[in-house]
């Protein structure tokens, strides 16, 4: 019965591996225990409700045995669930992919837990994929930290792996919205970026950005990447201006009419800022983007 609905919701997968992106659809089971992925922009509310009725949601990921892991596997993988209770008031994703042969899981996680801080989550989502949930403290591992993590563990379980570091998040009732958004993100990367072992937004914008962005999605990406400097609009012509001058300070500086020494505190307060280093091509083309999608 599940592939009649094929006729209705063309764009519906019958194996995650399917699609790149399985947190984005919503799946059901039938009795023979065949399984439907349908995207949930396909779907309205009293559609969820009357399939819900017809048919059983997916089994949840049985390797989330503990009750903490099982909450948040059931917030962030199906749909309509509380946010789970917790001492947390910040919290950041760094969603991961694994490839290549079958590999202890117990060990790995084991392994991955022990480069984060000790009170880290490591959700899975299936055998292959999963997120770890840190909370916000003094010893979170830096982007640059993640790169000889993953070597690590490529090496000692002869896989291969790709991670999406997200952004700190508040603990409140925008958190699951944040993180269909960064899987959104983390689906882009592994489809444009393949060989990036650890990725985040500002690399993966620009790829973004040719799909063009709902009002809603414009501001949450302008939020995530520019932040407090929104504010600013001094600086966010300076940094556009900088820009379009090809990076040179000289240039960029006689036409706003300032020192180059004013300019340069400028650029390095945007840097402390947002993270995003303008001196490289790839930033620099972020950062110039987002000003211009959210004029």
């Amino acid at each position: 019965m599940l592939k009649n609905l094929l006729n209705k919701f063309p764009d519906a997968v019958f194996h995650k591996g399917d699609c790149s992106n399985p947190e984005l659809y919503i799946w059901f089971q039938d009795d023979d225990g065949t399984s439907l992925g349908i995207p949930k922009t396909d779907l309205t509310q009293e559609e969820i409700k009357l399939l819900q009725v017809l048919f059983s949601g997916e089994a949840p990921n049985e390797r989330n045995t503990a009750f903490s892991n099982k909450q948040w596997s059931d917030y962030l993988y199906q749909d309509h669930m509380e946010l789970p209770l917790t001492s947390w008031d910040q919290v950041r994703f760094t969603q991961f992919t694994i490839s290549g042969g079958g590999f202890p899981h117990e060990e790995f996680e084991e392994a991955f837990l022990s480069f984060v801080p000790e009170d880290t989550l490591l959700i899975w989502n299936n055998d292959f994929t999963g997120v770890l949930i840190e909370g916000n403290t003094h010893d979170n591992p830096g982007l640059h930290e993640f790169i000889p993590v993953i070597s690590t563990l490529q090496g000692d379980f002869y896989v291969k792996m790709n991670i999406f570091s997200g952004n700190f998040h508040a603990v409140n009732n925008q958190l699951h919205y944040h993180f269909t958004m960064e899987s959104d993100c983390f689906a882009k990367s592994r489809l444009h970026l393949p060989d990036l072992k650890v990725s985040t937004l500002p690399e993966v914008f620009p790829f973004l950005f040719l799909t063009g962005q709902s009002t809603g999605d414009k501001e949450w990406y302008a939020e995530q990447l520019l932040g407090e400097t929104l504010e600013d609009q001094e600086l966010i012509q300076t940094v556009k201006i900088y820009v379009e001058h090809n990076s040179n300070a000289s240039s960029a500086s006689k036409a706003l009419y300032i020192h180059r020494n004013s300019l340069q505190y400028r650029i390095d307060k945007f840097t402390e800022k947002t993270g995003l280093d303008i001196r490289s091509f790839r930033h620099a083309l972020t950062a110039y983007l987002i000003i211009l999608l959210h004029k």
